[in-house]
């Protein structure tokens, strides 16, 4: 299973808002007319917690990152709903992926040079994990126990709708 969905770059707006770049293309395979500049302004900010908004600016190369659990509202208002997956076993996620249609928001760590990063899951097969990477800019996949670890790096989170 394997979803179409169109790469955003993330630069050279965004230096550091690819959490929000893998969110504006999972709205708008969802239908949402919205995009990544856009929700960079009406995404929560917060000083110092990621849980609660994002910490720095995405329009800097000192951004920091905002978490799932920040942007459920966002994703809320323009797809109906958000549902944090965050902590579940990843075939619990290629479940939901593939009953749903719904791309999945993942946070990784240690991957393309960053030690917090976004992705957009976009499918799967039975050795590999398909992903839309806003940073290379590329629709790429990694066989799935490399996608694993990059995955618990970040406490295996992820957000869809």
């Amino acid at each position: 299973m394997k979803l179409s969905i169109p790469v955003i770059a993330q630069r050279p707006e965004l230096p550091t808002g690819c959490e929000i770049t893998a969110t504006t293309m999972m709205l708008q395979y969802a239908g949402a007319v919205v995009d990544k500049v856009q929700l960079a302004h009406e995404m929560p900010y917060h000083p110092t917690d990621p849980n609660q908004g994002f910490v720095g600016n995405p329009f800097t190369d000192d951004g920091d990152s905002i978490y799932p659990s920040a942007l459920t509202d966002l994703v809320t208002t323009y797809a109906g709903n958000a549902v944090n997956l965050s902590g579940q076993p990843l075939v619990d996620l290629k479940q939901y992926l593939s009953a749903t249609g719904h791309p999945i928001v993942i946070w990784v760590g240690e991957f393309d040079g960053f030690h917090t990063h976004a992705l957009l899951m976009t499918g799967f097969n039975n050795s590999a994990i398909y992903f839309n990477d806003c940073w290379t800019k590329k629709q790429d996949s990694l066989p799935e126990d490399a996608f694993y670890k990059i995955w618990h790096n970040k406490q295996q989170m992820a957000l869809s709708y």
